[in-house]
């Protein structure tokens, strides 16, 4: 009974009828519970493996956060070697120790923000839907793949469309969403490649929304993968390589978002990049 379940969701469709009494209007109530049942099971299960894809793609990226970490760390501890130094002088250099504190401070405040990002994307927690900078996402991307992309012999090229409107979503997922597409533009370019671009555009969309696009200088996907792209453990990289996970969580992440993807495969990778994701 209703007062017993403390309510339960229901849907009520009216359908129009008209009789020889004239017109009537029909109108059901369904218990739609098991349906909201399922519906909040599926969006688990996706947030789940997000989530797992998340920390799969950061394990990746390793190298670029240990990279990240390890510059304002060595910065500390150099000036705190130079500060024991001034320290021991007759008598102690007091306006070299306050710059050099002022270093160790800023120092610090750049490793912690390195950790903070870590923690809050591996940070398994339901989807918060916020007002965000596109634009100011690529750029923490990048930050996050800057000793990737320098190890890769990768150049990135950006063409970020100034005042563009906020958007509407989950910041970590929205970053897996760019960290993964730029992953596999990279990936795309093999290691033979001598003109290993990446070229990352933002600008408005037709519809009045907001639009991040990809493009690398690889060999294209073959014809016969082309309608297998976004499904999942579906992968063209070597055995241990690859989960065939990243593009389909990406696709779900932006469909979640009420958004679009595509792609378009290179036909000429000399005549630059021309893929758009």
């Amino acid at each position: 009974r209703p007062q017993d379940l403390g309510g339960f969701p229901v849907e009520v469709p009216r359908s129009p009828i008209a009789t020889d009494q004239g017109r009537f209007v029909l109108v059901s109530v369904v218990d739609i519970t098991q349906r909201r049942q399922l519906e909040q099971a599926t969006a688990r299960q996706r947030d789940e493996l997000a989530h797992l894809s998340r920390v799969a793609m950061l394990g990746e990226l390793s190298g670029s956060l240990a990279h990240e970490l390890n510059q304002p760390l060595a910065a500390i501890l150099s000036n705190a070697q130079a500060a024991q130094r001034y320290q021991a002088q007759s008598p102690p250099r007091a306006e070299q120790l306050t710059e050099i504190l002022s270093d160790i401070v800023k120092s610090d405040h750049r490793a912690r923000a390195v950790i903070q990002r870590l923690r809050s994307m591996l940070r398994k927690e339901p989807a918060q839907h916020d007002r965000l900078d596109l634009n100011e996402l690529v750029e923490e991307s990048l930050r996050l793949m800057r000793s990737d992309l320098l190890n890769r012999n990768v150049v990135v090229d950006t063409e970020l469309a100034p005042a563009l409107p906020a958007i509407t979503g989950d910041r970590h997922q929205l970053q897996q969403v760019l960290l993964n597409l730029m992953m596999n533009g990279c990936d795309a370019m093999d290691a033979g490649q001598t003109d290993r671009r990446l070229h990352l555009r933002t600008r408005r969309s037709v519809q009045g929304g907001v639009e991040f696009a990809v493009a690398d200088r690889g060999a294209g996907i073959a014809p016969a993968d082309l309608e297998r792209i976004f499904e999942p453990f579906f992968t063209t990289k070597e055995p241990g390589k690859g989960t065939g996970l990243g593009l389909a969580v990406t696709y779900g992440i932006v469909k979640m978002h009420r958004g679009d993807i595509g792609f378009v495969s290179n036909a000429d990778p000399a005549a630059g990049p021309t893929g758009a994701t």
